[in-house]
């Protein structure tokens, strides 16, 4: 794929051409980075308020109706609810079980379970559930 970078005045307005023969789901997921700020969602621990970037959030799980959202090293309280957080959260993230969401792109690796579950190892070793009815998402969007 050839890509071309113009450098534009101030005046103009940015903006980003993709020509295609057919919209895939790697054209759509380029769409929306390229439309989407970095993004982040407002988090809380000891009494403060934090605004998270979405690139450093590993998982999201659900816990007696609480949020927990948990980065390399932290973990961090928040308002919303798993299923708000599931709209609000880019393409990166992709819920792997009732109570969980992930971030793809802080996957390590992949093991298959005996009873059509995977288990994935994320960058801070943390392990992760992916249930069954989620594994075929994951596989899509790792290109299994």
């Amino acid at each position: 794929m050839k890509v071309e970078i113009e450098i534009v005045t101030c005046e103009e307005q940015e903006k980003a051409l993709i020509k295609t023969t057919k919209i895939t789901d790697s054209i759509t997921s380029a769409k929306k980075l390229l439309e989407s700020d970095s993004g982040g969602i407002f988090v809380t621990k000891e009494d403060k308020t934090y605004l998270l970037e979405y690139g450093k959030i590993y998982y999201i799980e659900s816990v007696d109706n609480k949020c927990f959202v948990y980065t390399k090293d932290d973990c961090f309280a928040t308002k919303y609810k798993l299923y708000e957080l599931e709209v609000m959260l880019d393409y990166r993230f992709f819920r792997c079980s009732k109570s969980m969401i992930c971030n793809v792109r802080k996957i390590r690796s992949v093991k298959t379970e005996y009873n059509a579950k995977m288990t994935a190892t994320l960058l801070n070793d943390e392990i992760v559930i992916i249930n069954r009815s989620y594994v075929k998402d994951l596989k899509k969007r790792l290109g299994m």
